[in-house]
Formats: structure tokens, sequence, C-alpha cells
């Protein structure tokens, strides 16, 4: 059952979302459909929002990764054809948006802070900077760019990482030289040995791997709620999680907003050490995330940033309670089969989901809620039938759906070197 706390603007708006493939849309539906008029943008005609009484209308655009200008053009004749209050960015768009906020704001309100502080947060190598300016934990990290430093900076077990990628595809777990050798060559491969790509190679940390997703408003902190995860999955992302509070890490993303003076939502991932109170950053994003676990709380940080995407003065939210438990099934069957998972492993798995059993246990699920949204059975129950089908697809199924939202490196470098003139134009 979800619990609202305070935090409604004063009439029913109409949101445009920026996509409808994500885990993160899913949750943004929830979050505000309800109340709201939701319409989404996404290059999949399957894209899994797609399929919700929460969404008005799909409307088929180019990829903004790999067609930015050609997504830009989309989007300004969408928001001139139809009078939207808020363009709710809900993924890595926001990299793009920040080139262009104030040309997207004479039509919708948006809340973003500037280009430069997005990239200072979502590139991986500028964040680690960042922490030790700011003198905040962290990891032991070498940002290298050939092959030869990466091979001098590996000591087993590692990650290797790159500045830009997107659910996991861009991070390495190296335990030995060959594996190193491996993924050395094939980052050599790709062409990512170069003055202009940084490649992170960062020790484990220590703890349960926590998330803290915040919305700021000018600088100012005006939501925060912090969840643990109780089960990993693809790409090493939470597939279960329990709400938490750990209030030095509040401060300490309240300090950062600050310094860069953040406007809109941002996430950090962090590893907490229970038995020592000791806690280590590892990574920034600039966007909402999965939100459904807070939403359970009470605490509506979609909710949040469409008042301050509005421009409405807010305040901050009450602190949320900290034992919501939450799922992803779908998501977990699929990491399942990733790592190899039988077809009567899958069939374990789905009846420890319906009998509520292990990590389900009184755990409400954060995609597929059939009692307020029964179309979401849909891409549910084509995930599953898929899986277990055929378990070897997961991997492919998981690389075509991020596609339509990821951010690579080849992508985040086209991005940033784009004229303000050719970007402009498209609002023109």
């Amino acid at each position: 059952m979800v619990h609202e706390r305070k935090s409604t603007p004063s009439r029913p708006l109409k949101i445009l979302l920026t996509e409808g493939s994500s885990t993160s849309a899913r949750q943004t539906l929830y979050a505000l459909g309800p109340r709201h008029t939701i319409d989404i943008l996404d290059p999949s005609p399957l894209c899994q929002c797609r399929f919700s009484r929460l969404v008005r209308r799909w409307y088929r655009c180019p990829s903004f990764s790999k067609q930015p200008l050609a997504y830009l053009r989309f989007l300004a004749n969408r928001l001139r054809a139809e009078k939207y209050d808020v363009l709710f960015p809900t993924h890595e768009q926001v990299y793009l948006l920040a080139r262009v906020r104030e040309q997207v704001k004479r039509y919708a309100g948006l809340a973003l802070p500037d280009f430069e502080a997005i990239h200072r947060m979502q590139d991986k190598a500028n964040f680690t900077r960042l922490l030790e300016q700011l003198g905040l934990p962290h990891p032991p990290t070498s940002i290298v760019t050939n092959r030869q430093d990466l091979e001098a900076a590996c000591t087993y077990p590692c990650f290797i990482k790159l500045a830009h990628s997107t659910a996991g595809t861009g991070v390495f777990r190296i335990d030995g030289a060959a594996n190193m050798r491996q993924v050395a060559q094939q980052l050599e491969t790709n062409g990512l040995f170069n003055d202009e790509t940084e490649i992170l190679v960062q020790q484990p940390a220590v703890g349960t791997l926590s998330i803290i997703q915040t919305v700021f408003q000018h600088g100012r902190l005006v939501g925060a709620h912090c969840a643990q995860a109780r089960r990993l999955g693809v790409g090493g992302a939470p597939m279960a999680r329990i709400s938490a509070w750990h209030p030095q890490v509040v401060q300490d993303v309240a300090r950062m907003g600050r310094y860069l003076n953040w406007h809109g939502a941002l996430f950090l991932e962090y590893f907490f050490d229970d038995s020592t109170g000791r806690y280590q950053y590892l990574e920034a994003n600039p966007r909402i995330g999965e939100t459904f676990n807070a939403t359970l709380c009470g605490m509506n940080l979609c909710e949040q940033l469409v008042r301050v995407s509005t421009n409405e003065k807010v305040e901050l939210l009450e602190r949320a309670p900290t034992d919501a438990l939450s799922h992803q099934s779908f998501m977990i069957l699929m990491a399942k089969a990733i790592d190899g998972g039988s077809r009567s492993q899958l069939v374990g798995e789905l009846f420890r989901s319906w009998r509520r059993q292990d990590v389900y246990e009184n755990s409400e699920d954060e995609l597929t809620r059939p009692t307020s949204d029964l179309a979401s059975i849909i891409p549910a129950a084509a995930v599953v039938l898929q899986l277990l089908a055929a378990p070897r697809t997961a991997r492919k199924l998981v690389q075509r759906t991020v596609s339509n939202y990821s951010l690579p490196e080849s992508a985040a470098r086209t991005i940033a070197k784009m004229s303000d003139s050719e970007l402009f134009d498209c609002f023109s």
C-alpha cells in the first residue's frame, strides 16, 4: 500500500516523459499517472510504458543517442503541437537536454542544472574528481587513457569502468590477468584507448549497495530517500530494495547540490557498511532513477520534481519510514537467465514470486501492478514467456531495451562537441 505525503501540485498537469522503455519511466508513471495526464516519447513501439492505463499517448521518436538532432527536432515539434506543463526527463536524455534547457523552457517546465554540472556528475571520471575535491569517500580509483596504464593499475579483484555507461554495460569485473587482458583487448578493438576517453580502474567497495535519490531547487535540497539493495541483478543494479536512512550521506549530497547549484533530480550509488557506518560513493546519475520504493514510503519525489519544474517554491519533504520492501519480479527472472539459469530454475523463481517467498515476502512489485494498472501485466508476461521459451535470449533482450535510453561513450562525446547553433536550430 502506498502512503502519500504532501507533494501535490495545485492542479492536474499535462506531462511529457522523454522515454518509456526504462524501469525508471515505469516507476515514474506510478508516481505521476494517477493524478496527471502523461504522454511518452520512445523509439520503440513495444516500450513497456506504452502498456499502461496511465499513459494517454505514445509518440515514436528518433533515438536521442544515435540521432540527437533528429530527437530534438521531434521534441520541439511535439512541444509546439501541444501545450505541456512539464517535460520530465526519466533517463539519460538529461545529458542532451541540458544543452538546450533554455530553449525547452520556452515551451514547458523543465528542472535541469546547466550542462557543466550535468557533465561533472554524468561522467564517472569527473565525478571521482569532484569527490576528491570535496573530500568525500570513494574506493581507490585510477583514471587512465591507454592500455599500458590500465594494465599497471589493475590489482585483482577490481572494476574497469567507462566514464559513460548505462545499466552496467560499460562496467567490467576483473578477477585476474587473463580476464583483464580480454577486457583490455575489447576496449582497444572498440577504439577506446585515446586521449579523449578516460577509463576508471576501481577497487571494490565494502558494504551493501545503496542509493540516495534527491530533488534540488536551485541548490537547495527539497527531497531525499535512501534504499539498500536486497538482491542485485542486471548490470549489478538493485532488483529488490529496503528503504533506509543514512543522515551523513544526505548531508554530503546536500553539500554537493549546493556546490553545483543543482536544480532538478540527482541520485547517487554508494556502498554502506552497516557494521561500521562507513560508506564509499561509486557514481552519480543526474536524473530521478527508480522511485517506487520512495513512493511506497510516501516520498513522492517525482511529484516534487514536477513542482520544481513549474517554478513552484517547495519545502523539504518529510523523511520517509525505513522499512518499505520492494522488488522487480521479471527483472529478477531476467538476471537469473543471464546468469545461466535453466528453464526449471526460472520456473522455481516464478513460483517463489507467486507464493511471495524469499525476497518477495512482504514486498511490493515495483514494475508489475495489476491491481492499479492491469496493462502492466503485458510487458511482464512477454518477458516471462520469452525467457521460458529461450533463456539464452535474456542478454539480447536487455541490450535491445537499454539501447532505447542509454548514453554510450561515443554518444556522450558527440553531444558534448555539438555546437550551440546546431542544437538551438532545432527549436527555431
